[in-house]
């Protein structure tokens, strides 16, 4: 047992192996100090690509917000009267541009129908007849986007490639009258115009890709501006950042030639600036470094503890590897989870004795967490959790025009119960009320526990008053049927409010207040029964009614 043991030790491995290397060394020891020199160079190299793509992204999304902030700032300026006064607009627009020239193709004030313009600066005759009413900037500004960048592209007017971003003018009301757009040359000064100028190394390249577009904005090659973005499947490192990778690491481009690519946001502009460079020009480093080391081994004994050297970094890789993933780990850079044994010496012991620790804490996290989002006592949402997906329904509600609607449910009777049976009782009371709430409802419809015997329910797809009444009267119902706890048979009711989103509100907080001071109402006309919210019901009134309720 102790001869197995020993034999699938680290100290037997490095006696066989240093008799092995004697005969083999030199060409083990290329091979290691070859990928270690590679390995590390490599990670200093992305470090410092990834540093630059990072720097040259922030430049470009600084440029981009302050685009953006000056058109925000004159469409809150904007005189409305002038509107009907295109001379006076115009040269009201020329002090915008003449005092911030951000926009090298000039401002635009354009009507609602997108036909022609009411006024530009600097004046471009050829675009007072061009029809904008299909581009999206002016499609987006028109419906209410306060902010849009366009598709870049060639400009009709000037057939120069350019950038629109677009804002609303909207009256007193907030009704949008017209747009006002802003057009930036893309390779102008004080915008893309370094991006197009320089070059990582000597072939390596900057792109700046709009992946809403599938389009090259610019780039350091200029056959690459304004073209399409490769199909999916074509360009590994291209599908990868489609797929939300970020970072720096190797590549293979569509020709089959190994980079190290870098990719970064651009958040202004929902841009990815991605930047490559061939890995042989990018590591060129390694084989001066190697050649020069060859070079200098010239002793055979020198040779042979050089050999030993590059077989103890091979043999503690793993641990080596292993510790820098714990580290990552505990550091949170990493999800926590096991890490594959694949040898039986002292690290492979080493890391069973981890995973059954990690085995332990995921356990130990996956009770924390779902204690964190559910009522201890009945499972079902709490309070926050019910919160968190509410705001989720109420954002797929608006996106797909649905309603739903809120019930906001409070025990009939339930302090007798717990008054006359004790909390063990109640506590086993609510659970069953919990179940039964399950039971009453759709898969697809939210049950959740607020605390105490206050419950909620939302109906997803609810779209009228009718619906959630039936809902309604079937909740009253069955909260009404006797409950059997152990040999107890008990009898509650239950006081509902409903408030309808969004004809209550399109507001959360105001949502469930409304359905609170709906259900208080229903107490108040005799309880086990239903209520809808009214309109008159203000957000403020029956915040102040939870307020009280918890003092």
């Amino acid at each position: 047992m102790h001869f197995l043991r020993f034999t699938h030790g680290l100290k037997f491995r490095i006696i066989v192996v240093g008799l092995v290397f004697i005969f083999f060394g030199s060409i083990i020891r290329y091979n290691i100090a070859a990928n270690i020199v590679r390995t590390n160079m490599l990670e200093v190299v992305s470090d410092q690509q990834l540093s630059l793509a990072t720097y040259v992204a922030q430049d470009i999304n600084e440029k981009v917000l302050l685009r953006q902030q000056l058109l925000e700032k004159i469409a809150t300026t904007f005189p409305l009267r002038l509107l009907n006064r295109p001379h006076q607009l115009e040269a009201w627009l020329q002090q915008r541009q003449d005092f911030s020239p951000l926009f090298s193709q000039g401002l635009v004030v354009i009507p609602k129908d997108g036909k022609g313009i009411i006024a530009d600066y600097p004046q471009i005759i050829a675009r007072a007849q061009l029809d904008f009413s299909e581009r999206d900037w002016f499609i987006a500004a028109r419906d209410g986007a306060d902010f849009y960048i366009g598709k870049p592209g060639i400009s009709r007017a000037t057939h120069r490639g350019v950038v629109n971003m677009s804002v609303p003018v909207r009256d007193d009301k907030g009704h949008v009258v017209a747009i006002l757009m802003g057009s930036t040359e893309l390779g102008m000064p004080g915008f893309l115009e370094l991006l197009e100028k320089i070059h990582l190394g000597k072939t390596g390249d900057f792109i700046l890709f709009s992946p809403r577009d599938q389009l090259f904005v610019s780039s350091s090659r200029p056959e690459l501006r304004l073209q399409r973005a490769p199909e999916i499947g074509r360009d590994a490192f291209h599908d990868r950042v489609m797929l939300g990778w970020r970072g720096a690491g190797v590549s293979t481009n569509s020709s089959g030639i190994e980079m190290l690519a870098v990719a970064t946001n651009v958040p202004a502009a929902q841009w990815i600036l991605l930047a490559e460079i061939p890995s042989d020009e990018a590591l060129s480093p390694v084989s001066l470094i190697w050649n020069s080391f060859v070079r200098n081994s010239v002793v055979s004994a020198l040779i042979l503890v050089l050999i030993l050297v590059a077989f103890m970094e091979y043999a503690f890789r793993p641990l080596r590897a292993s510790t820098k993933l714990m580290k990552e780990m505990a550091q949170g850079d990493k999800k926590l989870s096991p890490i594959v044994v694949t040898r039986k010496d002292e690290v492979g012991e080493m890391l069973e004795s981890f995973n059954l620790l990690v085995e332990k804490l995921i356990k130990t996290e996956v009770q924390m967490n779902y204690l964190a989002h559910h009522d201890g006592l009945t499972g079902l949402p709490n309070r926050r959790s019910f919160m968190i997906n509410m705001r989720q329904s109420m954002a797929l509600a608006e996106r797909q025009s649905h309603k739903f609607a809120l019930f906001f449910i409070d025990l009939d009777g339930f302090k007798l119960v717990n008054d006359r049976y004790g909390h063990a009782v109640g506590d086993q009371l609510l659970k069953h009320v919990a179940e039964r709430l399950r039971e009453s409802v759709r898969l697809s419809d939210m049950v959740g526990r607020f605390g105490g015997d206050e419950f909620v329910v939302l109906v997803t797809e609810c779209n009228d008053k009718a619906t959630a009444a039936l809902i309604a009267s079937k909740l009253v119902a069955n909260l009404s049927e006797a409950f059997y706890v152990g040999d107890l048979v008990l009898s509650v009711g239950a006081s509902i409010g409903i408030a309808m989103f969004p004809d209550q509100s399109a507001d959360l907080e105001t949502l469930i207040t409304s359905a609170d001071k709906a259900m208080y109402r229903a107490k108040k006309d005799g309880r086990n029964c239903y209520k809808f919210a009214l309109d008159s019901e203000t957000h403020e009134s029956a915040l102040q009614r939870m307020l009280n309720k918890d003092e």
